[in-house]
């Protein structure tokens, strides 16, 4: 018996990169998969984002597991959609005990180059996109009466400032105080809410951030190497996949408003 024997999760930006890793991760300890994707290109950022082929390969590798998974196309930002995919799950799976919310971007400006447009992007997907999918989920997860775990991805971005990321920064800072007052309010469910603070991951995100930032890669990933304590450029998407683990699990069943770094050391420097 898994971990997770019979659990179900909801994960958001699930069609490749760290949303993947949560998935297979989660499948590996029996969990049953709600894999989400907007599996198209928007306006911003600046760079291709995940496509129905990348969601599919979630899909089937949550399967190859001996695990139910569906994929689910939709766009955190629209409530109508985030609601529709919390019925669709319920419907298909029975239930949620586990929610990952994952799905974000990443893309680089001055703060005062930044065009409103894209400050309204950003903040609505990193940040809009994990309220509505808790504001759908949490009622399922209380009427439901067994308790729940949600988990948010943030990033060291949400702890310290960064150059060319203020949009970016603010968002994952808001972040933390999204998931501390759903803390709080969720307590008496049984329900625990943590963050994710990982440095930068080997992920799509980063290929697309050189791209958006115009730097050449090897200089780039210096500056990656240079922030980290540890003498590593990034980290594997499976070491913040096993941290979302023991937070879904009943070991930490007693762990909620708490920030967990996978930085690398980035935070003691």
């Amino acid at each position: 018996m898994g971990k997770l024997d019979g659990k179900v999760a909801f994960i958001t930006g699930a069609a490749r990169g760290q949303g993947r890793a949560h998935a297979t991760t989660l499948a590996r300890e029996e969990a049953n998969i709600a894999a989400l994707d907007v599996c198209q290109n928007l306006s911003y950022p600046r760079y291709s984002l995940a496509s129905r082929h990348d969601l599919d390969e979630t899909v089937a590798q949550v399967r190859a597991y001996g695990r139910d998974a569906i994929g689910i196309i939709a766009d955190v930002r629209d409530a109508a959609a985030m609601e529709a995919a919390v019925q669709q799950t319920v419907a298909t799976l029975g239930r949620i005990d586990i929610l990952i919310c994952n799905a974000g971007v990443a893309d680089m400006a001055f703060a005062w180059d930044i065009s409103e447009a894209w400050w309204d992007d950003m903040v609505d997907i990193n940040l809009k996109g994990y309220w509505l999918a808790a504001k759908y989920v949490v009622p399922q997860m209380i009427e439901q009466r067994s308790g729940g775990r949600i988990i948010m991805t943030s990033s060291v971005a949400g702890l310290k400032g960064m150059p060319g990321l203020a949009h970016y920064c603010a968002a994952k800072w808001g972040v933390i105080g999204l998931a501390k007052s759903l803390a709080l309010e969720v307590a008496e469910y049984g329900i625990t809410v943590n963050t994710l603070h990982p440095t930068a991951v080997d992920t799509p995100l980063i290929t697309g951030m050189i791209q958006a930032a115009g730097m050449p890669t090897d200089e780039f990933l210096q500056q990656l190497r240079d922030a980290n304590l540890f003498p590593v450029h990034l980290i594997g998407p499976e070491g913040i996949a096993n941290a979302a683990l023991w937070l879904a699990s009943d070991e930490a069943r007693y762990v909620t408003g708490q920030e967990f770094k996978i930085d690398a050391g980035m935070m003691l420097k």
